[in-house]
């Protein structure tokens, strides 16, 4: 929401929805209902609308109780309630918070979302491979102006590292072998 309001577009996957029902990947979860937040009443897929709205705290967040007696003439009850006797509760988070998750799940599935995440998951690559092979989350020296030519110098030895790696065009698809960084490898090629 913070994001929303600098003008920051988050391209990030949210977490699964954990329900039995999204699990199984059977039935009817979160996503399927339409919450009607002025009214306040849940539609099912069913287009069974609840007679209430019960609020109650799971996990710290509003959890809305759909009564028994809405689920229980329907024949498709099995694929929304597990418990014999129970009702089906959804939790929900703030309305502004709960529709913008919604969203951003619905578009992650999307493929324009999918090619901006794999532009987020090679620049992941490179800040992980800077703090892979030159330890750069931790300053090796004390005062600004070492710290900084140790960024610069560490810099160099990415752009070297990855230069090496164009020119000698390295297989991925070699058995592993213990980890040698390639700084290493390299400094061994050039004093052999």
């Amino acid at each position: 929401m913070a994001a929303a309001r600098e003008g920051v577009t988050m391209v990030t996957p949210l977490l699964a929805d954990h329900s039995r029902q999204a699990r199984a990947a059977e039935g009817f979860d979160k996503a399927a209902f339409t919450v009607d937040w002025n009214t306040r009443r849940v539609t099912c897929p069913e287009s069974r609308t609840s007679t209430g709205w019960y609020p109650v705290k799971q996990h710290g967040h509003d959890a809305i109780v759909i009564a028994g007696s809405d689920c229980r003439p329907w024949p498709s009850r099995e694929r929304c309630i597990t418990a014999a006797r129970g009702s089906r509760m959804l939790t929900l988070r703030a309305k502004e918070l709960h529709e913008a998750v919604a969203a951003a799940r619905a578009e992650q599935k999307s493929d324009t979302w999918q090619a901006k995440y794999a532009i987020r998951a090679d620049v992941e690559g490179t800040i992980n491979q800077a703090l892979d092979v030159t330890g750069l989350r931790r300053a090796r020296y004390r005062g600004l102006p070492k710290v900084t030519l140790q960024h610069a110098l560490s810099a160099t030895a990415i752009n070297i590292v990855r230069l090496d790696a164009h020119w000698t065009s390295q297989q991925h698809d070699q058995p592993r072998r213990p980890r040698t960084s390639r700084l290493s490898r390299l400094a061994c090629q050039l004093t052999a």
